[in-house]
């Protein structure tokens, strides 16, 4: 179906929506922030309306009280940002990890858009209008009844399946600002003594997936004497320096050999415009992406992790404290299912050993009531703290748990022996 591609105001744009729509929008820095603004100026008109998207990196500003019972969110990454509009009632959590959330949010999902908003840059001189920094909702603005576009000049133009042509776009606005920024995050002793023994795991020539974070940051900053490494999942600031340095050259990869395939970019204007029009970077949305058949082909690849605690049988919570959401299952699950069907494949949880300031130790004889279980035990390969490696995969309960009980923190250690399972 050919599409008119009409330049429009911000407010035109968001009077075709209507009352009791499902919306979905692009998450991380692919925000579009302006027409995201006008749809609250139009909240009392559009009510009910549903927004959707994953990590978003603003204060969910539709999720202040003026807005309650007038614009819910669906989302598959909760924020404690959005607890209290989730007390309202005003909050869904979409229970999918990010392979099958593409699915989810699709044209025949459980969560079917009646209309998608992309931030694209300008159209090229065919009508191509690549979504830049962020292509999830590509392939339900492929199918959806409704396209509106924030066509930015500032978002890099990236290349691989990133494009939607103006024939498949209702309406535009241009919109010239900032895209949100993800800057470098702090990094502290703790972090880089898991970053080194983190480091001591990844081989020359593996490709890599890693987030978002301080122990992420650590980490590629702990990599600089490795060699042709390659990137696969999320382009991040800090992975910007080993590409320059030669050291993330993708040249040993068995997908795409010479290319980093991405779903997201995640960082400063710097990153954004290295990543305007090269050829290194290929954008696939995660029904490749995060697809475990997919990341299974890739051999020697790693993914790196973290979590809110792992308890001594070696299962995993990434997404919830004290019974309650607190982030969601982004693709941990299926990178880690991956790397179990990769040859040479390694799957790292990295976490400092306490938090709450050193009061509580991360690592759990049991986790809590009400814990969800991101990574379950059969799956756990290995996890890092600051203290060591602990090595899972193929142990038996007591073997874990031995494991487990040494890269603990000392001052919790004699605790969580009294519980270690018997051989």
């Amino acid at each position: 179906m050919t599409r008119p591609f009409a330049r429009t105001s911000l407010a035109d744009a968001v009077d075709r929506l209507r009352r009791g729509m499902r919306v979905l929008m692009q998450p991380g820095c692919g925000n579009p922030s302006a027409l995201v603004g006008e749809i609250l100026r139009q909240a009392d008109r559009l009510a009910p309306l549903t927004l959707m998207s994953g990590l978003r990196l603003d204060d969910y500003p539709f999720a202040n009280p003026t807005y309650a019972g007038k614009i819910r969110f669906a989302s598959f990454h909760m924020s404690p940002r959005l607890h209290d509009a989730e007390a309202r009632g005003d909050v869904d959590f979409v229970a999918a990890r990010y392979f099958d959330s593409v699915s989810a949010f699709a044209a025949d999902g459980p969560w079917a858009p009646d209309a998608v908003i992309v931030h694209t840059a300008p159209p090229d001189a065919h009508g191509y209008c690549s979504l830049g920094v962020s292509v999830h909702p590509l392939p339900a603005a492929r199918r959806a009844p409704l396209v509106i576009a924030q066509v930015n000049p500032r978002m890099p133009r990236t290349l691989g399946n990133a494009f939607l042509h103006r024939s498949q776009i209702d309406c535009w606005v241009e919109v010239d600002e900032p895209l949100l920024a993800y800057p470098p995050a702090p990094v502290g002793a703790v972090e880089r003594r898991i970053a080194e023994h983190v480091a001591g795991l990844i081989p020359d020539g593996a490709t890599i997936q890693a987030g978002i974070g301080s122990i992420p940051q650590a980490i590629m900053e702990a990599l600089g004497d490795k060699r042709d490494l390659g990137v696969h999942s999320l382009l991040v600031e800090h992975m910007l320096p080993l590409v320059e340095r030669g050291v993330i050259t993708n040249a040993r990869k068995r997908l795409h050999p010479g290319r980093m395939d991405v779903g997201e970019i995640m960082g400063t204007p710097r990153l954004f415009d290295w990543s305007h029009g090269n050829p290194v970077v290929n954008m696939e949305p995660s029904d490749l992406l995060h697809d475990p058949e997919v990341v299974g082909g890739l051999g020697a690849f790693v993914s790196i992790n973290s979590a809110l605690e792992v308890d001594l049988l070696g299962q995993v919570n990434a997404e919830s404290m004290d019974g309650r959401q607190w982030s969601g299952i982004g693709g941990q699950f299926d990178f880690v299912l991956g790397a179990s069907r990769a040859a040479n494949g390694r799957a790292i949880i990295a976490l400092p050993s306490t938090g709450k300031g050193g009061a509580r130790s991360r690592i759990v004889r049991r986790l809590g009531q009400g814990a969800r279980v991101t990574t379950p035990r059969y799956l756990a390969d290995a996890v890092v703290t600051e203290y060591g490696v602990a090595l899972l995969r193929g142990k038996s309960d007591a073997g874990r748990a031995r494991e487990l009980i040494r890269v603990a923190h000392p001052a919790f250690r004699d605790g969580l022996e009294a519980d270690e399972p018997s051989p």
